[in-house]
């Protein structure tokens, strides 16, 4: 059985460790840097910490008993054509490899869109990549892919530089 805590700034070592290694544990393949230019870019400390302050960011950390095995990031961000107000997007939602495929996603999903309804929000969106299994799950989900677009990031493998835009209306 899984738990869903909001993470507190206390609990900032935790999330960055859970952050990195599942960032790995699932896009490694993606690279030819093994992920390291875009981790050095976009995984800093210092902006969890911000992030874990503003009023427009919510962080979960996951856990089975008493171990961290995952983490998700919620914010309040517009997608065209619906209203800000309308939309929250799941920015990172991330486990480690061994619970991945274990049931727990649907879980995660479900927390999400209480989440959501509690916020009076009625559309929830993500970017996924396209050489992804998570997008085989999202489809699952029922979010619908709504935009195709191409990554270019220099380290990324040329095959794998596809993102998908996906929506769930609630």
């Amino acid at each position: 059985m899984i738990t869903i805590l909001e993470c507190k700034k206390s609990q900032l070592d935790i999330l960055f460790k859970v952050a990195i290694q599942s960032y790995n544990d699932t896009y490694q393949y993606l690279w030819t840097d093994n992920g390291q230019a875009y981790l050095d870019q976009f995984y800093k400390k210092e902006d969890f910490e911000k992030e874990l302050s503003a009023p427009d960011i919510f962080y979960f950390l996951i856990y089975d008993a008493d171990k961290a095995i995952g983490y998700f990031k919620l914010k309040n961000n517009g997608l065209e054509p619906y209203s800000k107000t309308q939309c929250i997007e799941i920015d990172k939602l991330y486990l480690l490899k061994e619970y991945s495929g274990k049931g727990f996603g649907k879980a995660i999903i479900e927390f999400i869109i209480l989440f959501c309804k509690k916020k009076n929000h009625s559309i929830l969106w993500l970017k996924t990549m396209e050489s992804s299994e998570a997008r085989y799950f999202y489809e699952r989900q029922e979010f619908i892919q709504t935009a195709k677009n191409y990554l270019d990031y220099p380290t990324m493998k040329e095959e794998y530089k596809w993102i998908l835009t996906m929506v769930k209306t609630l």
